[in-house]
């Protein structure tokens, strides 16, 4: 179905929008993201640049899955649930643990607006590859008669917070201890990452995916995706998933070994952290993101409906 809209008992509910020039362009960025993967250690490139490409991806297979009303309210959410718990963190500590972002840059408050972005479009990726695990459980938090339906409520948002700290987990020590993009002010086990991080993130991500889980279950009856347009969402947030874990896997055979020091004076061996850092991202993220790509290519959902 491609109908944009259909009226329902007194009001008019809006669906997923018709194809338009915008799925091109979610392909045609999710390509960009691809070369910038191969580019990248070819250019001498550090910074995972994949995560800027994915803001445009996300923004339109959001507006394509769930229509643009409810697209833009994600952001909002999102947006606003980063800015608090980041602020809070950098100033007190909860909870992710004690640090702080260098340089200058557009900030609210010591947040750097451009990392609130990112969170929001790597948690709407990381939500579109929990929906591809779950059989497109996004699609039947609305039918409460569906099976499962209270499992889904609470499922989905645990899997995709689950998925947002695997990518962290896989890139932070890199980040944060190599590349400095933030300071974690009193080192950590971690290769110089407080392990009170990576439970942070798993919280503070899953409170925004259950605020939107929660909104998902209150939309009316509407027309909803089918075959490919249901299908391609998903399939082009599993390639940007896989291309962003794939940086940090390709630096640990591109970059020269040395040593660095953390803000707590401990001293590490880079060819350590990227080691492992790339098992962890060979047997954890990529697991899951093969999983969900035999899912789609089977029909599970499909069949399930």
């Amino acid at each position: 179905m491609t109908a944009t809209s259909r009226t329902a008992g007194t009001g008019v509910v809006e669906g997923p929008p018709r194809r338009s020039g915008w799925d091109l362009a979610a392909r045609v960025f999710t390509g960009v993201a691809v070369l910038l993967t191969v580019a990248m250690p070819i250019l001498g490139m550090t910074r995972n640049a994949v995560l800027f490409a994915a803001i445009p991806v996300s923004a339109v297979i959001a507006g394509r899955r769930y229509g643009w009303r409810v697209a833009g309210l994600y952001l909002a959410v999102t947006f606003l649930v980063a800015n608090v718990f980041e602020n809070l963190s950098i100033n007190t500590g909860f909870p992710f643990g004690t640090y702080h972002y260098p340089g200058s840059s557009l900030r609210i408050v010591d947040f750097p607006v451009i990392v609130a972005v990112t969170y929001c479009s790597l948690g709407m990726i990381c939500w579109l590859i929990a929906a591809a695990l779950l059989d497109n459980a996004d699609l039947r938090l609305g039918d409460r008669t569906a099976a499962g339906w209270r499992v889904n409520v609470v499922a989905l948002p645990v899997l995709a917070a689950a998925l947002m700290t695997m990518f962290d987990l896989g890139i932070d020590s890199a980040a944060s201890t190599i590349q400095q993009t933030w300071i974690w002010e009193n080192g950590g086990g971690v290769f110089g990452v407080p392990w009170t991080n990576y439970l942070g993130w798993w919280f503070v991500t899953y409170v925004f995916f259950q605020i939107f889980a929660l909104v998902l279950t209150r939309r009316r009856p509407s027309d909803l995706p089918t075959g490919g347009e249901r299908r391609e969402p998903l399939a082009l947030a599993l390639i940007v998933y896989f291309m962003i874990v794939a940086v940090t896997m390709i630096q640990f055979f591109t970059v020269d070994a040395a040593t660095v020091t953390d803000a707590a004076g401990q001293v590490w061996n880079t060819d350590d952290i990227y080691a492992t850092l790339f098992s962890f991202n060979l047997f954890g993220p990529v697991v899951l993101v093969v999983l969900a790509a035999v899912k789609l290519a089977r029909g599970d959902a499909d069949r399930r409906r």
